[in-house]
């Protein structure tokens, strides 16, 4: 016999999500890097590059490889720090910050010499360059289709203060209800309050929200403690770690797992 046991009124199977039918969705939130859009050259690929024209030979793969394994530590301490109720800050400064700490990691391990700062400022100006970013194919027409339905759409990103101007150029902010950026809130993923935000935005209840993004603690976990219905997209070779599957060793539910924004609708069609 199948065990299920009941989270936020959903039945949760092994290998199959139940939604309890008495339930109304009444809004989308998104994110935005690497499940409505992704960068032509990757993280990787241009700290790899960087590091290159420094005099260390390194592959994207190796780069990733690399930060990968420090990132699952780094995400198990915020694991912890999220459950035992700890809050997150952010800022235009806060967010660069990250970036900064990353290449830093990245060049102290590979022992790259010189300007670091110099480094950086070559790895932001490729990064962020407007034409770097592009929509994936089926963002559009998802959002299109969820708004088809009656339902409120929304972003919700750990992004600077102006991930508006990208959305525009991108095409997708005319279709928006509600944006809701850390680096203009102060508070970033998983942090309770950013979700709380969204929520208010979206003028319904928690558990009328349904969120997407491509990281398990930020997105997954962030989502579930505000008491919303969430739901992780794996985007293959167009991921942030392209070579490392985000729902491996998560025991999440196959339905919770997704390859594409096509699916999710599909998904929040069994909650309307």
């Amino acid at each position: 016999m199948v065990q299920a046991r009941p989270i936020g009124g959903i039945l949760e199977h092994r290998h199959a999500v139940c939604f309890d039918v008495s339930m109304r969705i009444r809004a989308v939130s998104l994110d935005v890097g690497w499940t409505l859009a992704y960068p032509r050259e990757s993280m990787w690929e241009i700290f790899a590059d960087v590091c290159r024209g420094a005099g260390v030979a390194v592959s994207a793969e190796e780069t990733e490889s690399m930060v990968r394994s420090l990132w699952l530590v780094g995400q198990r301490r915020a694991e912890e720090h999220l459950r035992s109720g700890g809050q997150y800050s952010d800022s235009d400064e806060e967010f660069a910050a990250q970036f900064r700490f990353l290449g830093q990691l990245i060049f102290g391990q590979l022992g790259v010499r010189g300007d670091t700062e110099t480094l950086m400022e070559e790895f932001f100006r490729r990064f962020w360059q407007p034409d770097q970013w592009q929509v994936f194919p089926d963002a559009l027409d998802t959002i299109r289709t969820l708004r088809a339905l009656g339902l409120r759409v929304g972003v919700l990103s750990n992004a600077p203060s102006d991930m508006p101007k990208l959305l525009d150029r991108l095409g997708i902010l005319p279709y928006l209800d509600y944006v809701v950026i850390s680096a203009r809130e102060g508070t970033r993923k998983p942090d309770r309050r950013i979700f709380q935000r969204a929520i208010e935005l979206a003028g319904a209840s928690a558990d009328q929200v349904v969120h997407v993004g491509d990281m398990y603690v930020e997105d997954v976990l962030g989502g579930r403690h505000a008491g919303v219905h969430t739901f992780l997209i794996e985007r293959g070779k167009h991921a942030l770690f392209p070579n490392h599957a985000e729902s491996e060793g998560r025991n999440l539910a196959d339905l919770r797992v997704l390859r594409s924004l096509a699916e999710f609708v599909d998904r929040v069609r069994d909650l309307l």
